[in-house]
């Protein structure tokens, strides 16, 4: 017969368990002691390990990170987390003071994370302190963030540090979040915070990293933070399946900066912005073409398959704020494959059609049109310069093909919008495709988000003040976006976070970085 052994503690008190060493068995033996609010204590060493423990309420911290090294071998096939965090209500969950670092047999990207955290109400925790080298995976993940703070640490980065995937519990696609209040300032103790952290990336290439990542419905505050060679990123409403861009972030007091020796220097932007509204303000960037870059794919790509149900902002599709007029038809008179729509016969004024979406019917691929001559339209995509923004098949029109003219007024969670409708999943058609309706409407529809802008000011670029541009016509200063000016009743939130003590991080000098690329 087995012997069942219940652990009592008093409310309230809680222990510290010493592990025999950091073995993952000795770990994991430790963790399966603890009850919520106590805190397993890693002795020096370096181990590998190859499952993951799970934190159900419970804190682990090292003796220092260079003394305390998990090295991740975890399988992907299991997830390949080394820590799941559930924090519990009442009680602030802590990962301090480790390192951990890449391994040498399962580099395959972990897209979960090496550390995930999910959220839940009334539950705190806090990631401090550590290092993270070098690792074949997404450093940190987290999921529905009830009041939690990642801060001084070092990321040595061969993906993306920070992913946030959602702001509600179990939200992950984020139309509660699109659906609540905003939470700027003084109103956001509960999003994510990433403060007084060092990140580096050392895989050399911009596109491979990423400081931080959103989606979901994510809100996030990026701030006091030193960057090298890399970049703030989101996601927008156009990443796959049925997420949704995120919803808010405010960036501010970094240092971002750009070394020559970089292979890609200069680095294109300090943030790339696909989706939801924020702050940019008083970050200091050194080394960057411009400070942030505005992309919403929507606009110019169709792939409804991937993209579905939302598909292409074309102008006809349900879920954007579109004119019911239809400007414009006829046939295209271009050679074909023409990067540009000709009609012979037409005598248009210059640039009237400038931030309308050209469609053609036979092919179904669209874009936003950038100017006209008296018989031609070109559109982001008709040069190279705007071919680099356009995701998928790019338009192209063959003589006889039809076309039409929409007009957008506004795209589903595009830069610059807030609030809105709830969206909720309704089932499957009868071909499975999923539906997706408006709960406001009952049908698939514009959940009219209100109108709310970036703000961005007091941002210095190669030592000169500087602001944020776009390259779509439906995305316009003075309206999606402002430059030189603060949000209107802005504070921000209190600086230390409360959970964390202050003090500014330098990174460790005597860390060995794994597979450096600088």
């Amino acid at each position: 017969m087995a012997l069942i052994l219940f652990i009592l503690k008093p409310s309230g008190r809680a222990s510290i368990i010493n592990a025999a060493s950091s073995s993952l068995f000795d770990v994991s033996s430790a963790v399966a002691t603890a009850l919520p609010g106590d805190t397993v204590q890693l002795p020096a060493g370096t181990n590998v390990w190859t499952q993951t423990v799970t934190l159900n309420g419970v804190s682990v911290k090292g003796t220092g990170t260079n003394l305390t090294v998990l090295i991740d071998e975890v399988p992907r096939s299991s997830g390949g987390q080394l820590f799941v965090v559930n924090p519990v209500a009442g009680h602030v969950a802590e990962i301090s003071n480790l390192q951990l670092r890449g391994g040498v047999t399962n580099t395959a990207i972990n897209f979960n994370g090496a550390i995930s955290v999910s959220g839940s109400t009334n539950a705190s925790w806090r990631i401090d302190h550590n290092v993270f080298n070098g690792l074949y995976a997404k450093n940190i993940c987290t999921y529905g963030n009830s009041s939690g703070v990642i801060d001084h640490n070092t990321f040595y980065e061969k993906s993306i540090s920070i992913e946030d995937n959602s702001y509600f519990p179990n939200d992950g696609e984020g139309d509660q979040s699109y659906a609540a209040p905003p939470t700027y300032g003084l109103n956001s103790a509960n999003v994510l915070y990433v403060e007084d952290n060092y990140f580096t990336n050392i895989v050399g290439y911009l596109a491979s990293v990423g400081v931080c990542d959103g989606e979901g419905g994510a809100r996030i505050v990026f701030r006091h933070n030193t960057v090298w060679n890399d970049l703030f990123n989101n996601h927008g409403t156009e990443s796959g399946g049925r997420n949704r861009s995120e919803r808010s972030f405010e960036i501010y007091n970094n240092s971002f900066n750009f070394s020559p020796s970089a292979p890609d220097y200069p680095g294109f932007a300090i943030a790339m912005i696909r989706g939801g509204s924020g702050v940019i303000y008083s970050n200091t960037c050194n080394g960057y073409n411009s400070l942030v870059t505005l992309r919403n794919y929507r606009y110019t790509a169709a792939y409804c398959g991937q993209w579905q149900p939302f598909c292409g902002a074309n102008g006809i599709t349900p879920w954007d704020s579109n004119s019911p007029t239809l400007f414009l038809s006829g046939t295209s008179s271009a050679p074909n494959g023409s990067a540009n729509l000709q009609v012979s016969g037409v005598n248009w004024t210059p640039n009237q059609w400038v931030g309308y979406t050209a469609l053609n019917t036979n092919s179904g691929l669209f874009s936003v049109v950038t100017s006209n001559t008296t018989n031609t339209m070109y559109y982001i995509g008709s040069d190279s310069g705007s071919a680099s923004i356009v995701s998928g098949t790019p338009l192209t029109f063959n003589s006889g093909d039809h076309f039409q003219l929409h007009l957008v007024y506004a795209a589903l969670d595009q830069p610059g919008r807030g609030s809105g409708d709830l969206l909720r999943d309704n089932g499957q058609d009868s071909h499975g495709n999923l539906i997706t309706i408006n709960t406001v409407t009952g049908i698939s529809s514009w959940p009219r988000e209100a109108l709310e802008p970036i703000y961005c000011w007091a941002n210095t670029l190669n030592g000169a003040p500087t602001g944020m541009s776009s390259s779509y016509p439906t995305l316009q200063s003075g309206r999606d976006f402002y430059n030189n000016t603060p949000m209107p009743g802005y504070t921000p939130y209190a600086y230390p976070h409360p959970l964390v003590g202050g003090g500014k991080l330098q990174p460790p000098s005597n860390i060995r970085v794994i597979g450096s690329a600088q």
